[in-house]
This record gives C-alpha cells, structure tokens and sequence, in this order.
C-alpha cells in the first residue's frame, strides 16, 4: 500500500495501531463484523465510517463485481452473516472483501517489519509463565520464526515441571482421534529438538449426568487442571504437529468412566 492517508483517523486515537496487536485488532474486528452484536469492538468507530475497510480492501473500480460489493457494504448496516444465515452469494462478497483486506494489512504489516508474534502470559498450577505466540491474524516474519523456534524449549521446561508438580499427571502421546498412548517425560524432551513452535494450554469441566451413559461439560476454573495441552508445531507450513496430554490423576474428573457399583 502506498498511502497511509486511511489510517489517519484510526492514528488520532489509537497511536499503537502500527503494532501487531493494533493490526491483529483490526483484522479481528473485520472478520467479526459478520455478527457485530456479539463482539467488543476495538475499533467501534469503522462500523460507523466503513470506508477505512473499503479502502484497506483496495476493491477495484473498473470491476463491477467489485463496485457492487462496495456499494452493499456501504449501504447495509447489516453485514452479511458467514455462519449459515446470508446467501452463498452474501457469503462469498465478505469473504472476498475479508481477503483483500487481510492480504493488504499483510503487506503493511512486512513493509513496517511489524512484528506477527506476541506474548502471553498464563497461570497454570499456580506457576506463572510468559512465551512467546503467533497472532492468528498476522503473518511471521523471519525474525519471528527464530523467536518461537528459540522459545521452544522453555516451554517444553513449564509443561514438564508442571506435569511433576504433585500430584504429578499422566503422560500421554494423542495419535489420532481420540486415541492416547501413555508416553514420558523423555519423549517430549525428545521431540523438543524437531519443533518449530510450541504451544500451552489447559482445560477443566464440571459434569453433569443428563442421562444413561450421558454427561455434559461446562468449562470451569481449577487450580490443578483436569488437563494440560502441549502442541508442538514440526513445520511452518501447519501440516505437521505432535500432541501431548497431561491427566489429572484423580479418576473422578472424568465420572464417566467410574466402573464402580
């Protein structure tokens, strides 16, 4: 993109729009405005004035395919829905004005050498711990691959001392759907030295029986997860991952599977 003259207004009152959070907002933003009442808005004043998306979007003039998605987009307070409830054709133009959008703010974003990558900080079993993640949104830039591939192995380091903190979990390695081989610490150590990119998470549920043989998970808060995630990225491409899952060695967590009379 050659002018910037699009993001003035933004600028006036977001000086921190040239980051990676500032530019993943935006793209977050745009592709939630397929259900506006549901999202907090970052930038709530382009739902207002739509001509930064439109001109962030670079649609052509001389194309009228492009001229008439312009013009709805414009005229419509009502965006055109993506989850089922818009026509293929309604789909399809916010799909293709999402695009051009995205591949724009993707060419700003390596013209500013803006970083792709941000940190996070969690909590798990009362440890804390920050590392470094992609942006959904955004694209890596070299330097950022080096930063995630060299952020590896302090978090392989959390999710193990986390996994031996009593009590200590269950080792597992996923291989495909739903199944589980038990596995340790030696293999995830192992596997350290083939990623690219690790990522952290952890899960909870309070269940309730609502019938034979059926539960139904809530998402909860516990101190000592029902679960620990580990997700190791081989490639950059995202055709290649090995998962790890830590249990919660408590047999009640998962109710379902009490044999017991």
């Amino acid at each position: 993109m050659s002018k910037l003259s699009v993001f003035e207004l933004l600028l006036q009152d977001n000086p921190d729009f040239f980051t990676t959070e500032g530019l993943s907002a935006l793209l977050h933003d745009c592709i939630c405005l397929k259900y506006a009442q549901n999202h907090k808005f970052t930038y709530p004043s382009l739902l207002q004035d739509k001509s930064v998306y439109l001109e962030l979007a670079q649609l052509g003039s001389s194309n009228a395919g492009d001229a008439e998605i312009s013009h709805c987009f414009k005229a419509s307070s009502k965006i055109p829905a993506t989850n089922g409830c818009g026509s293929k054709e309604e789909v399809a133009d916010f799909l293709h004005l999402f695009r051009k959008i995205r591949d724009n703010i993707h060419q700003l974003q390596q013209d500013l050498s803006i970083s792709g990558i941000s940190q996070r900080n969690i909590a798990i079993r009362d440890q804390l711990f920050a590392f470094s993640v992609a942006e959904d949104q955004l694209i890596l830039l070299e330097c950022d691959r080096i930063t995630l591939q060299n952020a590896v192995p302090s978090v392989i380091k959390y999710f193990v001392s986390l996994v031996q903190k009593s009590p200590s979990y269950n080792l597992f390695l996923c291989q495909g759907e739903d199944q589980k081989v038990t596995t340790s610490i030696t293999t995830i150590k192992d596997a350290t030295q083939r990623a690219v990119r690790a990522d952290i998470y952890a899960t909870s549920h309070d269940w309730q029986q609502t019938g034979a043989n059926c539960w139904e998970g809530k998402r909860a808060y516990k101190v000592d997860p029902d679960e620990i995630h580990l997700c190791l990225h081989l490639d950059w491409d995202e055709n290649e991952f090995i998962f790890f899952d830590a249990h919660h060695p408590d047999p009640k967590r998962c109710p379902w599977l009490d044999t017991a009379e």
